[in-house]
């Protein structure tokens, strides 16, 4: 009852522009915490999963790399990279050109790549940790031996 009296005294004592200002504040007030709870309640299934997004084909294997902290400090959430095997701390071959490398989000020296299904055992086999180079992601790989970049010319022989 006392508040009652309190909460008419009070819309007496505003005028129209106000009582107008009162009611959005709290309304708004009443959407912000409304919104604050549903966010709060949504469970572990309604969240981000990474495994929803790998194309069919694929799979998604998480690695150990040699030079870990130096990716982790060169790209954000995910990258492409030359992925290298490696034997006593030196690299020895590439296995994977131009891959999708994705750091984890949980902690920041873990990185999962992306392959073909096909060629996921050549990560497996080996005990050992791989090395990592960063590529560019928007330029396309180029052969160093084949000749698709050289446009054919002309050759002009002059004899006497």
């Amino acid at each position: 009852m006392i508040i009652k009296n309190k909460i008419s005294s009070l819309i007496t004592c505003l005028d129209q522009k106000n009582r107008l200002i009162l009611f959005f504040l709290i309304g708004f007030a009443i959407v912000g915490f409304s919104q604050i709870k549903a966010q709060s309640t949504r469970t572990e299934s309604d969240r981000f999963q990474i495994d929803t997004i790998i194309p069919s084909g694929y799979v998604l294997i998480p690695i150990k790399l040699l030079n870990a902290d130096a990716i982790s400090a060169v790209i954000g959430t995910h990258g492409v990279a030359d992925i290298y095997a490696t034997i006593q701390g030196e690299r020895t071959k590439l296995l994977f050109a131009r891959t999708k490398i994705i750091k984890s989000p949980v902690e920041d020296a873990t990185f999962s790549v992306l392959v073909k299904e096909t060629k996921a055992h050549l990560l497996s086999n080996s005990e050992n940790p791989f090395f990592a180079a960063v590529q560019n992601p928007r330029t396309r790989a180029i052969d160093s031996n084949s000749n698709e970049r050289r446009k054919p010319g002309i050759k002009i022989i002059y004899q006497n």
